[in-house]
């Protein structure tokens, strides 16, 4: 994240690129050059989908020492559908953007 400065409060919201990549075995592989601590793997497509939030949400929090959510700005599942990456093979890594911003108190 060396983009952003941490507890830079004055920029409210960033991006975080996330980019997938197929497994041997089908599954799916999701990590941030955005967020280095960010790497998740899954052999279940949904589940590797739902876990991109809630670990992001609570490492990026983590990094800031503030309450941060990240939200894609895509549906995903939506997305890898459209583009057949769930019905066929293809040549990966995707990568979609997520925003992050400074939860609410």
């Amino acid at each position: 994240m060396s983009r952003i400065a941490p507890h830079d409060h004055s920029r409210r919201f960033f991006k975080v690129v996330v980019c997938l990549e197929r497994r041997p075995d089908g599954g799916l592989r999701a990590w941030s050059d955005d967020v280095p601590e960010f790497v998740l793997s899954h052999r279940n497509v949904d589940a590797l989908l739902a876990d991109i939030k809630p670990a992001l949400d609570i490492i990026l929090s983590a990094k800031f020492g503030d309450n941060i959510l990240a939200e894609p700005l895509v549906d995903w599942r939506n997305a890898l559908e459209e583009s057949g990456i769930i019905e066929k093979r293809a040549e990966l890594p995707l990568s979609w953007e997520y925003v992050a911003h400074y939860a609410q108190a």
